[in-house]
């Protein structure tokens, strides 16, 4: 296709991979991005290989972000017991790049530098979109600027404001029964206590499995931090619920020790070493109608039209994804609107399974101990499609990390990991098992 004016809305890991993409191809890109200015704020990032692949041949600089290399996921119970390991020692070799831990902040800086060396993105930051031209297409800012385009990306993320009107329906997300809570946690502490070291020395990430929750945790920036993500139910979270109209609000770590009290002294330690933090709604919703707008000029990426539970640490590779495909459609065909078309057509289905994995995920990781709990345990023992952890299927593990999302060709889905039964689900009105 000849080269394009773009508009991209949203400055984040989406809007920025879509930028650099695009521009790879030749064409002119803006970015809009209402914030004045990127703050460090978030916390721990894992950047797959189906992901980091991309931005590598994008130009990203990884090389010099602090960072660690994953080792692989281990799953452990909450009381302490080592229940599967799936490593990833074959990952770079395998799949053609590295499985990082990153801090969010970190790879934001290194798009954004990226982004800066390209003569042909603009990146606009403190301009926020305030009306869409769907068939011009064209933008006006709340600032009364119009700004005109060959074609119009809204990568606004999971709040955003244009994603009701592409579908021609109010689409709104919904709640997922969870709230996370985002934590980094000096290593020093960890690397004095013998217990502990390891956590930061081999970089796993570490699963805690336990009833109505589970935590994650791995090193950051070469070791001088720590991540913790836990997810719990809404029942089960103690202190101040998020209100109505907030995703996020903060706490402290008075209420977090409570809450797991009776976990395994890795889980009680970290919970210890925790200062205030940031509780997180977690939020999704069905698939949409569609990703593109019926003028063919203006399409939804990343969050804006698939968000994700955390579950599967996939959220922001599945949004590289969908830029790298976006710009393997423009190549491929000279309409616009077929493009889009395609593009949607081969992204809809992976990101759907993805997002539908992290719901299975869900269920299994929060199970209270019984029987369903025991079959699941059996069941991470084995390297077949009932495994129930989504990396212990080579099959699996393969479709995800391998795929090559530059290339427009369809690829068969594997089956599913099975549900738990949903007597033992937390997230249904029965008796556990």
């Amino acid at each position: 296709m000849k080269e394009l004016s773009v508009l991209i809305v949203g400055a984040g890991i989406g809007g920025l991979q879509t930028a650099l993409a695009l521009a790879a191809d030749g064409h002119t890109v803006t970015v809009l991005e209402s914030v004045k200015e990127f703050l460090e704020v978030g916390a721990g990032i894992r950047v797959s290989p189906n992901s980091s692949r991309l931005s590598l041949s994008w130009g990203v600089d990884l090389d010099s972000v602090k960072k660690e290399i994953s080792r692989g996921n281990r799953f452990v119970d909450w009381h302490g017991a080592s229940l599967l390991e799936c490593p990833f020692d074959d990952v770079k070799a395998r799949y053609g790049a590295p499985y990082y831990f990153i801090h969010r902040a970190d790879l934001i800086d290194a798009l954004v530098l990226a982004v800066k060396k390209q003569p042909n993105i603009t990146l606009r930051m403190g301009t926020s979109v305030a009306a869409y031209d769907f068939e011009t297409p064209a933008v006006t800012t709340s600032g009364s600027e119009r700004f005109t385009a060959d074609l119009i990306i809204c990568a606004d993320g999971i709040k955003s404001a244009v994603r009701s009107a592409i579908n021609g329906r109010r689409v709104d997300p919904v709640d997922t029964g969870d709230v996370a809570y985002r934590i980094l946690v000096p290593a020093a502490p960890l690397l004095a206590d013998p217990e502990m070291r390891h956590l930061v020395t081999n970089s796993w990430a570490v699963h805690w499995m336990g009833p109505e929750a589970h935590a994650v945790g791995y090193p950051l920036r070469g070791g001088v931090l720590y991540n913790v993500i836990i997810d719990v139910t809404h029942t089960t979270d103690r202190g101040a619920p998020i209100g109505l109209d907030e995703w996020r609000s903060e706490a402290d770590n008075a209420h977090l020790v409570e809450r797991f009290a009776n976990w395994c002294p890795e889980v009680r330690k970290l919970c210890a070493l925790t200062g205030t933090y940031l509780k997180w709604k977690l939020a999704d919703f069905d698939q949409l109608d569609r990703w593109v707008h019926p003028s063919g000029r203006v399409a939804l990426l990343g969050d804006a039209c698939h968000p994700m539970m955390p579950y599967m640490a996939q959220g922001a590779a599945q949004a590289t994804e969908d830029a790298a495909t976006l710009a393997a459609a423009l190549r491929a065909h000279d309409d616009i609107s077929t493009a889009l078309a395609v593009y949607e057509a081969k992204r809809k289905p992976r990101a759907a399974y993805v997002a539908h994995n992290t719901r299975v995920l869900q269920d299994w990781l929060h199970l209270y101990d019984g029987s369903e709990q025991e079959r699941r345990d059996e069941l991470m023992r084995h390297d077949n499609s009932n495994n129930p952890m989504f990396w212990g299927f080579s099959e699996r593990k393969d479709w995800l990390f391998g795929h090559d999302a530059t290339v427009l060709q369809d690829q068969p889905i594997p089956s599913s990991p099975p549900k738990p039964d949903p007597r033992a689900s937390v997230y249904h009105e029965t008796a556990k098992l």
